[in-house]
């Protein structure tokens, strides 16, 4: 048992530090309860940091009740929370750090050791040996004293801190990772600060002048861990200092010049001044300073919300429209919606947007509310017309009874007169890179209110927002007519290749017709020659009918069109065209349809396209003989996506292969992998449609042996839709 003391010491309960011990208990407790649950932190790595936490707390804790101890016999049962805590803190920090590296398995002897020790200290903290009693304490309470096997304890709070501290060096030298880069910052930091102010808790053994300044500095220490710890994305620390020593500026800038007031106050009004009452009103002064911007805002959202509902309500509604419009890619249907969502949101009359067409030169009414134009498509404003001018160049809300009261220029009753017209109140300036790309103008709101700072500002996000949302949609406009023009080069070029392989197959037909209609004359008497004649000729003019439709078929565009088709039929009628071609060199077309094939959705005119300029690229492939086996059959994909229920086509010659590194590129426009034919768009084309299809291709080859193309087209509802000029396609793509 420790000796027993029976001095009566009176405390000085208003001592500062004092107060820090119990302020350190509670935050430290607070930080590690925080952690535990709402950190984002492996979970081992939580509990290690609440078990630190609860050390320190009850470190902190057990100094305040020694500083609070009227006698030595209960200071004496202080030192026991206080111990409990201290002799905790050296290996319940270097578990923390070894479960923050993910090394507690590594170095598990390590921690079997320390924890070792800790059992040695408390052993011989309860014998008596580690302590040897309490003595009164100049600044308040009582403070122990060191027994004979001290230096043990000494020797723990040294070593094993250093363990943990070289630990944390070494990996925040090894690692390249930014983000745990910045979290070794904060603990390596936060740990020197620690660890010497809790050195200073070793000062009273050699002198009770020193005061236990380092006190308050062993909890807030554990503010910058528990923020590394409990979340990923960390401030820069550097940027975190800077910003504590710019927010300390500020705070003593603005509270000296206080504090000095309140001390004048006191002396002119009391002809004294308290010193108590001085510093609980500084840190009445800083409490406030700290929680007051922070609180602020809270509070004004929070009295809008009960108080101003409407307006809360149409702010929400415009700022998720803003995020909504930027996934609408037709133009229209996006003009459409934001003067509906302003109109209704604000409650607006009149609203209308102009953009602007760069080949007219001009602001054109793209979408208006409200506005009754007996020809909108007149509807349009001059480049270089005042109003345009004058949101060019200030780039800022035009507010109309503004320009009436302060005339902006020798054209304002122009620019008043146009937004007069266009029964506009506000003209609202559409910019993107620093060019005006449309406007957007409002007229009185339903209840005659004025437009307040707070709308004009929420307008101009707002139209920040539609300026993105529009380019967006202008882009997808002109990646859509480029697709157009590459599909309908692709076809002309496919359609030059046929004409050359139709034109020997209707030129023979014609030769035989032309000799019989010779001979027609001298064997005219002659009835087998007669029938004979006729059956043929109508027979080789069907068939020079039927190659001549299936040409037109290809060749005339046609408006897209999805619907449920026999995927045998679609292949079919192209092999009928390109068979006489392939006849030509020597080829071979097998066809191997399965029967009972469940129709897919396809555009039986597009799905031509992929089909023609796949088996055109086949006999291109083959500089001889060789042979064509085109395919057909029902798959079910599961496991590997794309999964689903799909209808495959198979597209395989006998030709000279596909070298292994251009696999990648046969998809790529105008790459032709040393072909003299073909303009290298077909295979780019074919795969671009069969992804709108929501299908997918895949090929082998082998060089010397051949190439197969697998063309997958799922079988079901179509997938190519649009809500609201929104796309929606699937877009899997695994082609190699």
């Amino acid at each position: 048992m420790l000796p027993a003391y029976s001095d009566k010491v009176i405390v000085d309960n208003m001592s500062w530090y004092i107060i820090n011990y119990l302020l350190g208990s509670l935050s430290s407790l607070g930080a590690g309860l925080f952690v535990l649950y709402r950190g984002e932190t492996p979970v081992s790595t939580r509990r290690t940091w609440f078990a630190l936490c609860v050390s320190v707390s009850g470190w902190h804790l057990g100094r305040f009740l020694m500083t609070q101890s009227p006698t030595a016999a209960i200071a004496q049962h202080a030192t026991v929370i206080v111990y409990l805590g201290a002799i905790l803190i050296p290996p319940a920090y270097l578990h923390f750090v070894l479960s923050l590296l993910l090394e507690e398995r590594k170095y598990s002897f390590l921690l079997i050791g320390a924890y070792g020790i800790a059992i040695v200290e408390f052993v011989l903290f309860f014998s008596g040996s580690l302590l040897n009693g309490v003595r009164p304490y100049f600044y308040g309470g009582f403070y122990e004293i060191p027994g004979e096997f001290y230096l043990v304890y000494v020797a723990s709070f040294v070593l094993l801190p250093i363990a943990a501290f070289s630990k944390l060096l070494g990996s925040f030298r090894r690692t390249d990772a930014i983000v745990q880069r910045n979290q070794l910052k904060y603990v390596i930091f936060s740990t020197v600060i620690g660890f010497m102010a809790g050195s200073m808790s070793f000062a009273p053994f050699v002198t009770q002048d020193v005061p236990p300044w380092g006190a308050p500095l062993v909890y807030l220490y554990t503010l910058p861990i528990t923020y590394a710890v409990a979340k990923y994305r960390l401030m820069e620390i550097s940027v975190v200092i800077k910003r504590s020593v710019i927010y300390a500026a500020l705070l003593v800038g603005l509270l000296i010049p206080c504090f000095l007031v309140v001390i004048w106050g006191q002396h002119l009004a009391f002809n004294a001044v308290n010193i108590n009452f001085s510093v609980a009103t500084l840190l009445l002064f800083i409490t406030v300073g700290f929680f007051f911007p922070k609180v602020r805002f809270r509070t004004e959202d929070a009295l809008e919300r009960v108080l101003f509902k409407k307006g809360i309500d149409y702010r929400e509604t415009l700022l998720r429209s803003s995020h909504d419009m930027v996934s609408i890619v037709d133009i229209k249907a996006l003009s459409e919606k934001l003067v509906q969502t302003i109109g209704k949101s604000l409650g607006i009359e009149k609203v209308s947007l102009l953009l602007s067409n760069e080949a007219k030169g001009s602001y054109n009414l793209e979408a208006s509310v409200g506005l009754d134009f007996e020809h909108p498509e007149r509807i349009l404003l001059s480049r270089d017309g005042p109003l345009i001018k004058l949101l060019q160049s200030r780039k800022e809300p035009m507010v109309k009874e503004e320009l009436e009261w302060v005339p902006v220029g020798p054209d304002t009753p122009q620019t008043i007169e146009t937004m007069a017209k266009l029964g506009a109140e506000i003209s609202l300036p559409i910019i993107s890179k620093e060019k005006l790309i449309g406007i957007l103008n409002l007229g009185h709101k339903e209840d005659n209110s004025l437009y307040s700072n707070e709308d004009l500002e929420l307008l101009s996000t707002l139209g920040n927002q539609a300026a993105i949302a529009i380019e967006n949609a202008r882009l997808y406009e002109n990646l859509k007519q480029s697709q157009v023009t590459l599909r309908r080069a692709d076809r002309l070029s496919s359609l030059g290749l046929l004409t050359a392989g139709l034109a020997h197959e209707i030129r023979n037909p014609l030769v035989a017709i032309r000799t019989f209609t010779q001979l027609l004359p001298e064997r005219y008497e002659d009835a087998e020659f007669r029938n004979g004649f006729q059956g043929l000729a109508l027979k080789e003019v069907d068939r020079i009918c039927g190659l001549i439709n299936d040409l037109l078929s290809f060749a005339r565009p046609s408006k897209p069109n999805v619907a449920p088709e026999n995927i045998n039929d679609v292949v079919d009628n192209i092999v009928r065209i390109l068979e006489a071609q392939a006849k030509e060199k020597g080829i071979v077309v097998v066809r191997d349809f399965a029967n009972d094939l469940p129709k897919a959705w396809i555009d039986r005119e597009q799905m031509k396209q992929v089909f023609m300029n796949l088996v055109l690229n086949a006999i291109q492939a083959m500089k001889g003989e060789g042979s064509i086996t085109i395919s057909t059959r029902e798959i079910n994909r599961t496991g590997t996506a794309p999964v689903g229920h799909f209808v495959q086509v198979e597209v395989r010659d006998t030709g000279i292969g596909i070298p292994e590194v251009n696999l990648d590129h046969i998809f790529d426009p105008f790459f032709t992998s040393g072909k003299e034919e073909g303009s290298g768009l077909g295979l780019a084309v074919s795969h671009q449609i069969i992804q709108e299809h929501g299908g997918f291709v895949t090929v082998e080859s082998k060089l010397g042996q051949g190439t197969a193309f697998f063309i997958h087209v799922p079988v079901g509802a179509p997938v190519r839709t649009k809500v609201n000029g929104t796309a929606q396609a699937n877009e899997a793509n695994l082609s190699h």
